[in-house]
């Protein structure tokens, strides 16, 4: 315990705590910031984002066939439109290259019924391409940081 002299010609002893470090909170610290990388932080890539994501889903229900057939494609091209409008540069010029071929795929899947790659990779694809535009630079830096 150390003393320190006041003003008033008392020491008053000055009580330091150590804190220890722990697993949990270096955890959390790391899940944090690895979510505030990935999640989207601007209106058009939440929606490119929700776009890509509702992809994934797939109509079971006979009834609704006709009407979902022709939602995957728009579903698609909101995801181009988000790239689009949140121009970035180099990185959206990827990402609309990414998105249109995924897109020629997936217009080629619904219309023609002609099975080139499996569904997944081609949602996946869109996903990817929101990604890149949005947040992969930033990911990529931070694993490179931890890695490196």
């Amino acid at each position: 315990m150390e003393s320190q002299k006041t003003p008033c010609c008392k020491t008053k002893p000055i009580i330091v705590l150590e804190k220890t470090p722990s697993g949990r909170n270096g955890f959390i610290s790391f899940l944090s910031t690895a979510l505030i990388i990935i999640l989207p932080k601007c209106p058009f890539c939440i929606a490119a984002y929700s776009g890509a994501f509702l992809m994934f889903f797939e109509v079971d229900n006979a009834a609704l066939v006709p009407v979902f057939l022709h939602l995957k494609p728009l579903l698609g091209l909101l995801v181009l439109a988000s790239i689009l409008l949140n121009f970035k540069g180099r990185k959206s010029r990827i990402s609309i290259l990414i998105v249109a071929l995924a897109f020629g795929f997936l217009l080629v899947t619904t219309y023609t019924k002609v099975y080139l790659i499996p569904n997944w990779v081609i949602y996946s694809a869109f996903f990817f391409g929101a990604w890149y535009n949005g947040n992969f630079e930033y990911f990529y830096r931070f694993l490179k940081v931890k890695a490196g």
